[in-house]
Formats: structure tokens, C-alpha cells, sequence
């Protein structure tokens, strides 16, 4: 290409601090991501043993659930950054099953909840689609193992 060596050196010098950089966010986003699915695993740990100890309530079951998803969305965005972290691509099937886990977490909530509008299920019905759609499209495009 004939550009000025010394140029190039010093462009991937700081490619180089950048990479390291950005090594370093993800693993920081990393650390974070574990230590809020422990704080998740010690909210369910409590949840039951209110559920075990006080009266009999199933709307302690549904915080439990409730938690314990979002302890599984966690557990896939740490997933989800170790992969790229390894081979430095995003692996859109583990986005999208964060995306299908937190829209169940939804549905589940929806039980919860009382005041529902038709909207809001239709959207969540929509987006579940789209997901499960995106994890089809995916998996037909992915070559075929030998």
C-alpha cells in the first residue's frame, strides 16, 4: 500500500490500547453481571425461606420466579460477553434467547399483574414472535454440521 511504517505503528499502537480497552469494559461488565446474579440467587433464597416460614402465599412464588428469570437473563448476558470476549463476534442466538427469557419474565409478570391492556399483551405476543422468528432464521442459515 505504501504508507509510512511509522504511521502504521503508531495506528496500531492504538488499535492495540483500544482492544485492551475494550477487553477491559467486558470484563468489568462481566465481574458486574456475576456478582448482580448472586445478589439475584440470595433475593430468591429469601423469597422461599419467606415462603416456607410465613403463611402460605403464592404471590411469593411468582417474586421467586420473577427473580430466579432474571437471574437466568444474567447468566446469559455473562454468556453472551464470554463469547465475545473469546472469539470477539456477538452470538445473536444467545442475544436472542436474553431477548425470549425476559419475554417470558414478561408473560410471568403479566400474571402478576392486574391492570393489563390489550396493548401491552399484543406487543409482548409480537415480540415474542419476532424473537422466535429471528432464532428460526438463524439456525436455518447456520451451515450444516459434518
Amino acid at each position: 500500500m505504501g504508507g509510512d511504517p511509522k504511521v502504521s505503528a503508531q495506528n496500531e499502537g492504538v488499535i492495540g490500547l483500544l482492544d485492551k480497552l475494550e477487553m477491559a469494559i467486558y470484563l468489568l461488565v462481566a465481574l458486574f453481571l456475576g456478582i448482580m446474579a448472586l445478589m439475584t440467587f440470595f433475593i430468591v433464597a429469601m423469597d422461599l425461606t419467606e415462603f416456607i416460614m410465613g403463611p402460605a402465599d403464592l404471590s411469593i412464588i411468582d417474586i421467586a420466579l420473577n427473580s430466579l428469570l432474571v437471574t437466568l437473563i444474567i447468566a446469559a448476558l455473562i454468556q453472551t460477553v464470554i463469547v465475545y470476549i473469546k472469539v470477539h463476534t456477538l452470538d445473536l442466538r444467545l442475544i436472542l434467547g436474553v431477548g425470549l427469557t425476559a419475554m417470558i419474565r414478561r408473560v410471568l409478570v403479566f400474571g402478576v399483574e392486574k391492570t393489563i391492556t390489550w396493548e401491552q399483551m399484543a406487543v409482548t405476543a409480537l415480540l415474542i414472535f419476532v424473537i422466535i422468528l429471528g432464532v428460526y432464521l438463524i439456525d436455518e442459515k447456520k451451515p450444516p454440521e459434518s
